[in-house]
């Protein structure tokens, strides 16, 4: 099953039937983030993550909202309670999170990333 995300021309994929491990690997995966970087968000190890994965343990409820926020979707469609995700807009963490490291460089450095970047893009349009 799809649908489209309000405010948005984003198509969520969900399936009726999976589990809270499955939505939260899907949509950990859907918003680029590692199960490590999912847990420094909210406050959880690596393992704990996996656990939650893989259905062997359930986030604790304080947790939910955590998980629903860094993840873009609303507790419900978390919980497989509403197929309405109440996703606006995805974030690109690890691009912010990069851009952000470069923005924090000295300027002559910046410059320098920003000539890589556009060698690579340039390269890239040309395949």
């Amino acid at each position: 099953m799809r649908f489209m995300a309000r405010d948005t021309q984003l198509p969520i994929k969900v399936s009726p039937r999976e589990t809270l491990g499955q939505r939260l690997q899907t949509l950990r995966k859907q918003q680029g983030l590692t199960q490590i970087e999912l847990g420094e968000i909210i406050g959880a190890t690596q393992r704990a993550m996996s656990s939650y994965e893989r259905d062997e343990y359930e986030p604790a409820a304080h947790a939910l909202p955590k998980l629903a926020a860094a993840l873009c979707v609303s507790v419900d469609y978390l919980l497989g309670v509403s197929n309405n995700s109440g996703v606006k807009k995805p974030e690109r963490r690890r691009w912010t999170q990069r851009l952000e490291q470069i923005e924090q460089l000295p300027e002559r450095k910046q410059r320098a990333i920003l000539q890589v970047l556009d060698m690579a893009l340039k390269s890239a349009k040309a395949c």
